[in-house]
């Protein structure tokens, strides 16, 4: 449209003027399916001063019943013929940068400036790093520790862990409410011996990341925070779990923000019978992570493992630590409520985290191998109940790679955990 002014920040968003109108948009992104969307806002600049005409508004671009809600608000400041063909200018002109999906450049090769990790060794300072746990697997409360040790670079989790500077990080929150957040937050920082003064952010969500991404993302930009925590990732994808193309989009939205992401998911009850290491629905969950821990707990006690799954970061596959959670409650019955959480590493090889009948034989002996520590195979063989000649034959079929035998002759697991 001849005499349509436009200026655009990389990434960030697009301006444009034309006549008395002023037009300010969020850089556009994809939504769903066939959705292309962008927050609109309009200034009439005829009157003086400036007149608001259309607060920010998420719509979708491609819509023409969703735009027309645009020229009717200009219609009733300033109606003119020219304001419907200005609109519908202005959205093919957003959905051209759409299409340009960012600049091509030719990076000069050198070693990657800053901390490679927001918090040591479980969270990368890039993408997004995927925590999949059962239930009571104190998913939420050691993200909560994450959280707090991030924010001030003082060891919650303590033994096996580091901040790498000072990041105020923000927790989106779809399963607990604000007084539960609050509670679990003063019990961590009292267990820490920390002033129970505020220092997380919170946000409860009820919509789909990708419908509030734009939001969050303007307001990690204008407050700095360093990180975000998104409990949990069933309710933030907004659909089916198994859907590629919804996994896809979570994961966009969670890129749209722009800082290192902490995702709390839930595994299946045929994953966690089977002791399978993985997310609940869509592999594109695991394939667009940065890294993924499972989370497994003692049923016996309250020590938790966490172990890296896939890592297409650092490539600290099979990397373990372990805390063990101690709980303070104060109160009685309908009074009781959280008083303080404590966090110490344990070894991991010490946390029996039992055997299910849907293990294979050579996670039997890895347990037990973790369980009571080195063994010959006659001695495992005697822990699982099972012939010594079959062990052997798992031990050979698996050395140096789950196994390895030592020079006394006895087994252990191949590349341990670092205490």
């Amino acid at each position: 449209m001849k005499g349509l002014q436009v200026r655009a920040i990389e990434d960030v968003e697009i301006s444009y003027k034309f006549a008395a109108w002023e037009f300010t948009a969020s850089w556009p992104t994809r939504a769903r399916r066939s959705d292309v969307v962008s927050i609109i806002r309009v200034k009439y600049l005829g009157s003086d001063p400036a007149r608001l005409v259309q607060s920010s508004t998420r719509i979708n671009i491609l819509s023409n019943s969703a735009t027309s809600s645009i020229v009717t608000a200009m219609n009733r400041v300033s109606k003119e013929d020219s304001n419907d063909h200005l609109v519908q200018a202005i959205c093919e002109n957003l959905y051209q940068w759409y299409k340009k999906a960012g600049r091509t450049t030719v990076p000069e090769p050198r070693q990657r400036e800053g901390d490679r990790w927001l918090l040591y060794p479980l969270w990368p300072s890039t993408g997004g790093t995927l925590v999949a746990g059962g239930t009571n697997t104190f998913k939420s409360m050691i993200a909560m520790a994450c959280a707090v040790q991030a924010s001030s670079e003082i060891e919650v989790l303590a033994g096996n862990t580091r901040a790498t500077g000072v990041n105020q990080i923000l927790y989106l929150d779809y399963e607990a409410d604000e007084p539960d957040f609050a509670e679990r937050l003063y019990a961590t920082l009292r267990g820490a011996g920390m002033p129970t003064d505020p220092i997380v952010a919170y946000r409860h969500l009820r919509v789909p990341l990708i419908d509030a991404a734009e939001a969050i993302a303007d307001e990690i930009a204008r407050h700095g925070y360093g990180g975000v925590i998104i409990d949990s990732l069933s309710a933030a994808a907004g659909g089916s779990l198994v859907d590629d193309e919804l996994a896809n989009h979570f994961w966009n939205a969670v890129a749209y923000l722009n800082v290192p992401a902490l995702v709390l998911a839930h595994k299946s009850e045929e994953a966690i019978r089977r002791k399978q290491k993985r997310v609940f629905g869509s592999v594109m969950h695991e394939n667009r992570s940065r890294m993924l821990w499972d989370a497994s707990r003692d049923q016996t006690s309250t020590s938790v493992v966490w172990e890296v799954v896939s890592d297409n970061n650092t490539g600290r596959k099979g990397h373990k630590v372990a805390w063990r959670v101690d709980i303070g409650k104060e109160g009685e019955h309908d009074t009781e409520r959280l008083a303080t959480v404590q966090f110490t590493a344990v070894n991991p090889r010490n946390v029996k985290l039992g055997v299910d009948s849907g293990e294979t034989l050579a996670d039997k002996i890895s347990y037990a191998l973790l369980s009571y520590g080195p063994m010959t195979s006659g001695e495992i063989a005697k822990k699982i109940e099972r012939p010594d000649n079959v062990v052997r034959a798992q031990l050979s079929r698996h050395n140096e790679t789950l196994f390895q035998k030592r020079a006394d002759t006895r087994w252990e697991i191949a590349n341990p955990p670092v205490e």
